[in-house]
Parts: structure tokens; sequence; C-alpha cells
């Protein structure tokens, strides 16, 4: 997975874009009046991210946002002035293209095509217009992300623009040569933090990560298998698997966390594989 630039502009920016509905609405003033809290908001949101201390933040947040006066109003907002008019449409459409080769940035398989609120906004409203709330997504991870605001530190979900995983590989792969498929899993590097290792299993789980890289696999398999089977007959299997390992490099050089960076490690590795198992895999 790669992390997806941070947005260049902030709340009041947003808000500015959204206010032609919001006049027309006769909501105008109403937002400009909160505008100072919600600048306030982010300030605090920001400082608390870059000291990975946000679930803490939203935690003290929580019990006094969703009742709050305007709260539908800042929903409305979102989904309306912000989301499908198109001076606000510009600014999240900047968001979303933020996103590394357009690349979702909790599970770095499918292409972005919303964004997700970290911090819910049925939960946080007053967090319903920060940029840096708002994290460029593909639907199943949008989906799959529960509304609920994690209440354990092992259970926090990563913000991308925050928490860094670093270039260590954390994402594995191993060939299943009975079921004839490929198995992935997580592997905190041993120099991390216990809470962040659990962090990464859960998000890995949350986001059924295993099943969904299984599938993705078969995909990849089919689409090099012609190539593999004629370097295995002309040349055997020990250049078979400098090739691979060749590819493996440069998948790594590019994402060393990404689902064919791990799957490439595994068949280089895989003798079933490098023998001729190869015809046999995902069929």
């Amino acid at each position: 997975m790669l992390w997806p630039q941070r947005p260049q502009f902030d709340v009041e920016r947003v808000v500015q874009a959204c206010m032609s509905w919001l006049t027309s609405e006769g909501m105008d003033d109403t937002v400009r009046r909160r505008l100072p809290e919600l600048k306030a908001r982010e300030m605090a949101y920001q400082a608390a991210g870059e000291a990975e201390n946000l679930l803490a933040l939203l935690l003290t947040w929580i019990q006094f946002q969703p009742g709050h006066l305007d709260a539908d109003l800042l929903r409305r907002t979102y989904t309306t002035a912000f989301v499908q008019r198109a001076e606000g449409r510009k600014l999240y459409n900047a968001i979303k293209a933020g996103a590394i080769h357009g690349a979702c940035a909790l599970c770095g398989l499918q292409q972005v095509s919303q964004l997700d609120h970290h911090a819910p906004k049925a939960a946080f409203p007053l967090l319903a217009l920060t940029p840096l709330n708002l994290v460029p997504v593909c639907g199943p991870c949008n989906q799959g992300k529960s509304n609920k605001l994690a209440t354990l530190k092992t259970m926090e979900a990563f913000h991308p623009y925050f928490d860094d995983l670093g270039t260590d590989r954390w994402l594995y792969a191993r060939i299943d040569e009975e079921e004839r498929v490929a198995v992935f899993e997580v592997r905190p590097p041993t120099h991390w933090a216990e809470v962040k290792g659990q962090r990464l299993v859960h998000h890995f789980n949350s986001h059924d990560l295993g099943e969904r890289y299984r599938l993705e696999a078969g995909g990849i398999i089919a689409r090099r298998r012609r190539r593999d089977a004629e370097i295995l007959a002309g040349r055997g299997p020990e250049e078979l698997q400098i090739f691979i390992r060749e590819d493996a490099k440069s998948r790594t050089a590019y994402d060393p966390n990404s689902h064919e960076t791990a799957l490439l490690h595994a068949l280089a590795e895989s003798r079933w594989y490098l023998n001729g198992g190869l015809e046999s895999l995902y069929t």
C-alpha cells in the first residue's frame, strides 16, 4: 500500500467552495459563524495526528458532536455542496487525485472511487468538511470500514496522512500446493511497537485483505503463466527463479508491501511452482 498525499487546502477553502449552495439554502451566515470552531478543530486534529494521539482526541470529542446544533447542516453540506456541486466537486476530486497512481489507500488493490471520513461524519459532523479527515479509497474498503470509532488503540484504523508504515516488508505470501492458491499474511517487523503490529493485523483482517489478495493473485498468475512456462521449458527452473526474483525486485522498489510484491517473492521461493506447478496454480 502507498499512502496518498495530504490535501493541500484547509476547511476554510472547503466552506468557501460550498458557500453558493449554503447561500441558496439561507445557511451561509450559520456556517460562517461556525468557521472559527471548524478551523480550531482542524488544527487540533492535525496536531493530534502528527503526535500519534488522534484516537485519544476523537474519544474526547465523540460524546459532544453527534447532537451538535448544526450537525445535520454540516453533513448535508458535505453530501450536497461538496460532493455534488461543481465548485465543491473540484476539491473532492483533488483529494482523490492525491492517491498514488489512483490506488486505494487502504488496500492498494482497487482504484479510488470515493472519499472516506476517517472519523465518521455521523459521529463527528464538525469534521465532515475537514480535508485531513477525508481519505481516497475504493468502494469495498469504504463499505467494509466500520462507522464506529475504535475504543482500543490496538483496533485503531490507520490514518494514511499520519501513520508511517515505513519501507520494511510486512506483507507476505506463500504458495499452497494442495489448494493451488496463494495465501497472504502480515508479519509486523520485530522492531515495531507491539500496538502498531496489532493495528496492522487488525487492518488486514477487518478489510478482508487476505481473501481479496488471494482472488486477485489468480489473475496475476493467469497473465504470467505462458511466459513463465516458456522460460521453464527453455531454460529450466533455476533461470525461471532468477527471472521471477528480478520481477520481485522491481515490484519491491515500487512498493514493498503490495499484494503483487508478496506474490512474486512467494513464487520465487516455491520449488513446486518452479518445477511445473505453475501449470496448475489457480486452475
